[in-house]
């Protein structure tokens, strides 16, 4: 039992960054289309539920280094394994940026240069030391977030702040579900190199408790959030980080001890997603390439969270989309994620990255 929550909530954990945490994920992706994104719920649930499945069921399977050792066997080319690397970069970037905006707006008088530096030493000696303590940290901290994110948005739900509710426009109607698509595929794409790993030692029964559990933990979130959004009108929604708007209302301690969980949500996506990016590059570069590769994060983060959330989360679900056509193209991964019975599978176990493979 004791190992299935620690997936679960690992699971959550990896969808669960700034983005999600904060509302901007939702407020983009979601409420700036009304109530009517409440419909497209169902279709989010199915989708999370079987790219959950599918990757950890992989992952049960076979063993690889990192994510462009799947790549390979799905014959993608160069082009889309650079363009992968750009996008760990890019979202990691992002983390950063929300990290350091999170410290800075709770501690003004502290200057932001601190900030920049501390999380830069967490990103760098993460990178160099991989994240064995990240289960047990998340099966802490993404109960706490999620109970702190229901119970604030339920009450701002009752005491909104405005008399007057978010009225989408109704000539974005139709961008919805392309919108929700993306918004799957972009949290799938960034968090199925751990999915593989979690799934390994896993049962098809555990494996299936676990994609539902999280996929409806996720959407009993989101379905929350976003009621809370719309009816907290357009200034809200428009913030970088509406729910943190939302709970500086409250008065002291409640933004702080939000902001605390919320930068602990951000480290940990930010840590998983570093996880795999430095998978990738380590063998061939390790600590230099580390240390490089962090120093890239803390300049793209320069652009600042809203800027990367609102222009590059579509691409990434756009690439995220290719890699789910492109896995279950691949007779071998399609079987291990769909069929029932992978007994009489040549495939199974046949390719094994595990000399480099780190347990999680």
């Amino acid at each position: 039992m004791y190992k299935l929550f620690s997936v679960i909530f690992l699971m959550v954990g990896t969808i669960i960054g700034a983005g999600f945490a904060s509302g901007r994920e939702i407020s983009l992706f979601f409420a700036e289309f009304g109530y009517d994104s409440l419909f497209f719920l169902p279709i989010v649930f199915i989708l999370f539920y079987y790219c959950f499945k599918l990757f950890l069921s992989i992952g049960s399977k076979n063993a690889f280094a990192n994510i462009l050792s799947l790549n390979r066997r799905t014959n993608s080319s160069v082009f889309f394994n650079i363009a992968i690397i750009v996008i760990f970069f890019v979202y990691s970037s992002a983390m950063f940026s929300a990290s350091v905006e999170v410290l800075s707006n709770n501690f003004i008088e502290v200057p932001i240069a601190i900030f920049y530096a501390l999380v830069f030493v967490l990103i760098y000696y993460v990178a160099k030391n991989g994240l064995k303590m990240l289960k047990k940290i998340n099966l802490i901290a993404i109960p706490i977030i999620i109970v702190l994110l229901v119970i604030y948005s339920i009450y701002s739900i009752a005491n909104p702040i405005t008399d007057i509710a978010y009225v989408p426009s109704s000539s974005n109607a139709y961008i919805l579900p392309i919108s929700i698509i993306f918004y799957v595929f972009s949290n799938i794409l960034l968090s199925c190199f751990i999915l593989m790993q979690v799934g390994e030692g896993l049962t098809p029964k555990q494996i299936q408790k676990a994609s539902f559990c999280t996929s409806a933990i996720l959407c009993f979130i989101i379905l929350i959030c976003i009621f809370c959004l719309v009816e907290n009108g357009a200034v809200v929604m428009d913030a970088s980080m509406p729910f943190v708007v939302l709970t500086l209302r409250l008065g002291e301690p409640f933004p702080l001890i939000f902001a605390s969980v919320l930068f602990v949500g951000i480290i940990t996506s930010l840590f998983g997603c570093l996880h795999t990016l430095n998978s990738i590059l380590k063998e061939k570069y390790k600590s230099k390439m580390a240390f490089i590769s962090c120093l890239a994060v803390l300049l793209i983060s320069l652009l600042g969270f809203e800027n990367i959330v609102n222009f590059c989360y579509p691409i990434i679900g756009f690439f995220g989309m290719i890699m789910v056509f492109k896995i279950l193209r691949t007779k071998s991964f399609f079987d291990i994620g769909f069929k029932p019975s992978n007994k009489g599978n040549p495939f199974v176990n046949l390719h094994n990255d595990s000399a480099n493979h780190n347990k999680y």
